[in-house]
Formats: C-alpha cells, sequence, structure tokens
C-alpha cells in the first residue's frame, strides 16, 4: 500500500508540473506578441518621425536617394536592346588584360563561335586592336547559344554583331548621333590662355583649336598679356546631354591692348578657311612657332651666356620649353634636308623651303623623320627632348635665309590670296553677324559668360 501511495503522490506532482508549464508557456507566448506588437509599433512611429523630420529637414537628399533606387541595374549602353529584348540572357565585360578570346571564353562562348565572330567582325574591326577598358555586352538565348554582341571601343564607336539564318554574324557599326550647340563665350587672361580656358570649365582641346588658328600671327609663348580677351564662337557636341567633342570653331578674336586678331570660317565653294575681318586668310607661308603651348626659355640673341657652356656666345634661334615628348610641328612646307645628331643641337632636323628659307629643330628626344622626305605645314617631325647642350626639355627653333641666321619674331609673312570679289558681300554680312553675337553674349551672359546660339 505505501508503495502504491508513493506511486500515486508521483503521478500527482508531475500532473501539476505539466499544467503549470502550459500554463507559464502560454503567458510567455502572450507577453511575447504583445511585446512584437508594441515593438513594431515603436518602429513605425520612429520611422515616421524620421521620414517627417528628414522631409521637413532635407527633402532633396531623400528625392535623390530614390532615383538612384529605382535606377536600372543595368548598364546605359544596353538599356534600348534589353528593352526591346528581354528574353535574352545579358552578361556584361570589359577588356582588362586578357585577350578577348579569353574574355569570351570566360562567358562560356566556344571556341568555335569565338573563331567565327572574330573572322566575321575583321570586316569593321580587327580584335587584334581590342585595348584595356572596351566595353562588350553579349545576347544569349534561354539554351546558351550567342546571338549578338555589342562592342564599344568609346562613345562614338560602337559595334553590332547579329547572328542571321545562316549562323554566322552580320557585323555594322553603329551612327551614333550627337546633338550639336553653338555657343558664344569671352575668356579673360590671367595667366596663360590655357589656364584662361581651363577656369571656365572648358576642356585643353578648345585652347588648342584657338591657338592654332591664330598660329601664324601670334606667338602665345611671348604676345599673351593679363587683361587680354578672347572671344569664341563654336559648336559643342554631345549624346544625352553629356559633352562628348568640341565641333567647329565658328568666329574667334583675340583682343589685345594694342591691337585684335580676327579670324571667321568661310567656305570658297572648295574648302573650309579662316580669313580676317577683310577677307585676307590668316593662313601664312610660316607657323609662328613649332610647338602648341609652352614658354619661352631663351630668346635670339647676338651675345647670351651659354648655360652649358659657361660662356658667352651668339643665340641663333628660340628656345620653347615643354615636356619631354610633346611633338614638334614643321612650321612651313618642305624637304627634309638633315635627321640625326648634330653636336650640340643634340637631335637635330632641318628643312628646306623655298625662297631660300630653312628651318632648324634642335636638342629632339626622338626624330620622326628622314632626310629627302617632303613634309606639309603642321606635320609632325619630333618630340621635344634635351639631347646635345641642354639643361632641360626644349626645342631650339632657328630660320636661316640663305644660310643667314635671322630673328624668327623679326620676319613679316606676306599672307595668301584674299577672297575673291564676288565672296565679299556674303562674307562681310557674315562677319557682322559673328561680330553681334559676341557682343550680344557679352551683354546677356555677363553673369554666366556663356549663351546658346541661334545662328
Amino acid at each position: 500500500m505505501a508503495k502504491v501511495k508513493r506511486i500515486k503522490k508521483r503521478y500527482t506532482f508531475l500532473s501539476l508540473l505539466i499544467v503549470f508549464s502550459v500554463i507559464l508557456a502560454f503567458n510567455l507566448l502572450f507577453s511575447s506578441s504583445s511585446k512584437t506588437e508594441i515593438i513594431k509599433s515603436d518602429f513605425t512611429n520612429q520611422d515616421n518621425l524620421k521620414y517627417s523630420q528628414a522631409t521637413q529637414k532635407d527633402i532633396s537628399k531623400i528625392a535623390v536617394e530614390e532615383i538612384v533606387i529605382k535606377e536600372p541595374a543595368v548598364k546605359q549602353l544596353m538599356t534600348q536592346e534589353q528593352d526591346s529584348e528581354p528574353d535574352y540572357i545579358i552578361k556584361h565585360g570589359s577588356i582588362n588584360k586578357q585577350p578577348i578570346y579569353c574574355e569570351l571564353r570566360g562567358h562560356e562562348v566556344t571556341s568555335a563561335e569565338i573563331l567565327k565572330l572574330s573572322k566575321d567582325f575583321e570586316k569593321v574591326f580587327n580584335f587584334k586592336r581590342a585595348r584595356k577598358g572596351d566595353k562588350y555586352t553579349l545576347f544569349f538565348s534561354k539554351d546558351n547559344q550567342l546571338k549578338k554582341i555589342l562592342y564599344k571601343r568609346d562613345l562614338l564607336t560602337q559595334y553590332v554583331a547579329k547572328k542571321n539564318d545562316n549562323d554566322s554574324f552580320d557585323v555594322t557599326k553603329r551612327n551614333i548621333v550627337l546633338t550639336k550647340k553653338v555657343v558664344v563665350k569671352e575668356f579673360i587672361l590671367k595667366d596663360s590662355l590655357f589656364q584662361a580656358i581651363l577656369d571656365s570649365q572648358e576642356k585643353h582641346s578648345l585652347a588648342f583649336e584657338f591657338a592654332e588658328i591664330f598660329s601664324w600671327d601670334i606667338d602665345f609663348f611671348l604676345f599673351p598679356r593679363k587683361g587680354d580677351k578672347i572671344q569664341i564662337k563654336y559648336e559643342k557636341l554631345s549624346k544625352d546631354g553629356a559633352f562628348v567633342k568640341y565641333g567647329k570653331i565658328l568666329a574667334a578674336r583675340y583682343i589685345a591692348k594694342e591691337k585684335t586678331f580676327s579670324a571667321f570660317l568661310f567656305n570658297d565653294g572648295k574648302y573650309d578657311n579662316y580669313y580676317d575681318e577683310n577677307g585676307k586668310p590668316l593662313r601664312k607661308m610660316f607657323l609662328r612657332v613649332p610647338i602648341k603651348l609652352g614658354r619661352i626659355t631663351s630668346s635670339f640673341s647676338l651675345r647670351r651666356f651659354h648655360p652649358v657652356l659657361k660662356k658667352y656666345r651668339r643665340h641663333t634661334g628660340i628656345d620653347y620649353g615643354s615636356s619631354t615628348g610633346t611633338p614638334i610641328f614643321a612650321t612651313a612646307n618642305g624637304k627634309v634636308k638633315f635627321a640625326g645628331w648634330a653636336g650640340g643641337y643634340g637631335k637635330l632636323v632641318t628643312i628646306v623651303h623655298p625662297n631660300g628659307y630653312e628651318t632648324y629643330y634642335g636638342h629632339c628626344s626622338k626624330i620622326l623623320v628622314k632626310p629627302g622626305k617632303f613634309v606639309n605645314q603642321g606635320d609632325v617631325i619630333a618630340k621635344v627632348g634635351s639631347t646635345g647642350h641642354a639643361t632641360g626639355p626644349h626645342v631650339h627653333y632657328e630660320i636661316r635665309i640663305n644660310r643667314k641666321p635671322v630673328n624668327p619674331n623679326a620676319i613679316k609673312f606676306s599672307p595668301g590670296k584674299s577672297l575673291a570679289k564676288h565672296f565679299l558681300p556674303e562674307y562681310k554680312a557674315l562677319v557682322s553677324k559673328r561680330i553681334d553675337s559676341f557682343e550680344s553674349a557679352i551683354k546677356v551672359a555677363s553673369s554666366s559668360n556663356e549663351i546658346e546660339s541661334k545662328s
């Protein structure tokens, strides 16, 4: 009996323990649910409060963040293709250190398919010229067959290859349409032509183009002064709002205290050329300088202390300092007489021109022409260096007339033929219109310094 009683007590205790555990578990569950609801409610309230505060303080930041979130996670280059052909499996890539073959193999394109693609591509582009940074997008069917490839070298150079019914690829170069805007702008020199244009949020290529137009009349190493003004009417080409490149400079003026230089683009029925206000061409027999931009480090002199030889002697040319490797141009049409080493000149190029003229280009780092070659004005003939008796990279430029050295800046070269008389009325009207556009730009855009022109 005693044993039975002990068993009953044990079962009673276990029953009570089970009941108590069930009640405790129920309470815990209810409590957790309540806390969860409270936490969720608090989070929602805090989130709304933060959003409300952010909306009041920085609504523009929120708008930007929302735009970023909604932006498609694909490259803009392929947007149209992806929208029109949603069934394709699309893979992006770019050329790095590996050749295009390895890149495509990495996307499981077979060797036979790559060979076929490369062969068909040769009609418009050789994959051997693929370079680092080139981008491509591959379009695969659902059974992993390559159907199309878009190959992009830059914004303006893109190729499309589509597989045809003959299991080969039809390759074409895409026609990229750019938006053209004509702009009139004025720049004021503080340090240099180059810096004035850069300070106005334009590219260095615009400075080079401007300098080239006036390269027959202005030595930009010597002539510019602080306060001089530059006015340019030029084309800007863009795609989808992004700047791509400059088009033509339609008109340009360099306004100094003592003189104004003008250039207006005009077609004489055959060619586009730049003329001054009276219809005289800017192009002359010689360019003023053999490099585009730099600085004069030594002028023409009958008695100059030589920094290497440490004694006074004649300096029969002008030294233009620039970085090693800067292109050196032939200043006039002619025939290369000498190209090689010439003592203190270092690596030297000499060119003979009509009427007894001869030009020298010394201290080159690299010579790009050979004796006997005919060169045109503006052709690159060598690179700036510091060979021979030189303390730093520069080009020694001199002009000789009948073998006698003369100061290049003292020579006055006559211009070519003026515009024919029957062109003058049309040209004068064009000049007047473009001068008016300069004056309007200065008045209307005195604060922003830029307007969009209608002509």
